[in-house]
């Protein structure tokens, strides 16, 4: 099958966006399989074997039942999940920055005009700015939450941008969460939608992914008591919970190319013909 050289500067409605983003997905499969593998799989697998480290054996410790329990496991538990999460935010880091950069490469240099070992040395770098972006965006939705859910949800969205931005357009962490606030506002519920499908999109294959161990449970019983405990899950149920974490994991490269084509859609907006790939 011929391929295509994607522009990446055009304005596309919801529908292109997500058909277009597919297409550049199908074609560079290769390349990006291969970076994620080397520079990201590596971390992955060793956050899903914290987080099914975390079910088994601190969740586990839990009696319902038992206030005093409850009282006496609720600091390390909570403990464990501040770490587990500050681990998950830099995983989706080193996945976005490691992604970007590659994209940064075809957009701006063009396709067959770099190769991997051009802009490996960029992996680190633009994973940081994604970690900086992500650490104020996560901060700020938790500002919004907390004042209620719909200011959490409004800034979720407008802020959606601003990990690409300051990647590709290396300018600094403030300007491109204003300048994700003025694109994002001039077409928000259409990025709100792009969004809504990503996250679905998302969720439906990982709930696909995890079918052989909810009805293998339900067929064992291992559902069924009231008061089972994880740690007496057998050992297939967590092997199969960390493929498909890792897997789903890795998936989230779909929603952050829906993000940058958005990013060109409403930048050719703004500015039409201005000289960009």
């Amino acid at each position: 099958m011929e391929q295509k050289d994607i522009r990446f500067r055009k304005t596309r409605d919801l529908g292109a966006i997500i058909t277009d983003s597919f297409e550049f997905l199908k074609q560079e499969i290769k390349p990006i399989s291969r970076i994620l593998l080397v520079y990201v799989l590596p971390f992955v697998v060793l956050y899903v074997v914290a987080q099914i480290y975390m079910q088994r054996n601190v969740l586990s410790r839990f009696d319902l039942n038992d206030p005093e329990n409850l009282m006496a496991n609720i600091g390390p538990f909570y403990s464990n999940l501040f770490l587990f999460m500050l681990f998950g935010l830099f995983i989706n880091s080193l996945l976005v920055g490691t992604y970007y950069s590659y994209l940064e490469a075809y957009i701006k240099l063009g396709k067959g005009n770099f190769t991997l070992h051009d802009i490996s040395s960029r992996f680190f770098s633009n994973s940081l700015l994604a970690l900086g972006a992500g650490l104020l965006y996560t901060a700020a939705i938790i500002l919004g939450i907390f004042m209620c859910v719909l200011p959490g949800i409004y800034i979720a969205n407008t802020l959606s941008l601003i990990a690409f931005i300051a990647i590709f357009e290396k300018k600094g962490i403030s300007d491109a969460i204003s300048k994700s606030w003025r694109l994002v506002n001039s077409q928000w519920w259409n990025t709100l939608a792009l969004n809504i499908v990503s996250i679905l999109l998302v969720y439906a294959i990982g709930t696909i992914l995890s079918l052989p161990t909810i009805l293998l449970g339900f067929s064992t019983g291992i559902f069924a008591p009231a008061d089972v405990n994880l740690a007496d899950f057998p050992d297939w149920y967590w092997m199969w919970t960390g493929f498909a974490s890792v897997l789903t994991t890795l998936l989230s490269v779909i929603p952050v190319t829906f993000l940058a084509f958005q990013y060109f859609n409403l930048e050719e907006r703004e500015n039409p013909g201005a000289v960009n790939p």
